[in-house]
């Protein structure tokens, strides 16, 4: 009996990809920066808009991990690709990805977070994404942190290592809390095995806001033993 919704849940899911799927062939999706004709079913994006897109200076990325309690000693660079503005075209391709069922456009947009990221650093032994709980990827039906994570292993040509770092604590949405209640909803609610840590490891995650939920993944990587560890994130909030 307890298995029905999930198997309910992963038909209809199925079913809707399956037609998602027709359609795009039938009428090609359009950029979400313009409207114009996109690259490709996988990246929502014309070139144009691609390129117009705002990089994320990584000296405020650094600035906003700084606020908090550990801030950016947990990582030896922090990035993000572009900048994250509210209305804006990164927010309408994060939100297709995060919540329209969109989890195609996570490997395209991996790449070229990979592709910058190449640009000025060595590669790792391996990609981590940031991991959702459960009962929300449950919910959701895949981890869109995971999706950007395997574009940047396949841009890096390294491992995607999803396996190491668990989410095993549920917390409440970050949305609308402050600095400090951010910090204080995720700081223990991830785990890492101490026997499999041991590395240098790009953790990825799609936009950092305050940056605690990156954080205290990447806290708890180093307390099991990370050699090091570099964060790259799609987008960086505006503030």
């Amino acid at each position: 009996m307890s298995d029905r919704p999930s198997v309910s849940s992963s038909i209809v899911r199925f079913v809707r990809d399956c037609a998602r799927g027709l359609l795009d062939v039938a009428y090609p999706p359009r950029c979400l920066g313009c409207g114009g004709r996109a690259e490709s079913p996988q990246l929502p994006l014309c070139p144009t808009c691609v390129r117009s897109l705002e990089r994320a200076p990584e000296v405020e990325v650094t600035a906003r991990l700084d606020r908090l309690p550990i801030g950016t000693s947990i990582f030896d660079e922090a990035l993000a690709l572009w900048v994250f503005d509210k209305g804006g075209t990164l927010q309408a391709v994060q939100h297709a990805l995060k919540y329209q069922n969109r989890p195609r456009y996570g490997v395209p947009l991996g790449r070229l977070m990979g592709e910058a990221f190449a640009e000025r650093h060595p590669t790792p032994d391996g990609v981590v994404p940031v991991p959702l709980h459960r009962t929300r990827q449950l919910e959701r039906g895949y981890n869109q942190s995971a999706v950007l994570a395997e574009g940047v292993a396949e841009a890096l040509s390294c491992p995607g290592r999803p396996d190491l770092l668990a989410r095993p604590h549920p917390t409440r949405s970050q949305t609308g809390l402050s600095r400090e209640e951010r910090w204080r909803n995720v700081r223990d609610s991830f785990s890492a095995d101490p026997a499999a840590a041991d590395g240098h490891w790009l953790l990825v995650d799609d936009v950092l806001t305050t940056g605690a939920t990156a954080v205290a993944a990447g806290q708890t990587l180093a307390g099991a033993g990370a050699d090091a560890l570099n964060l790259m994130t799609l987008g960086l909030a505006r503030q």
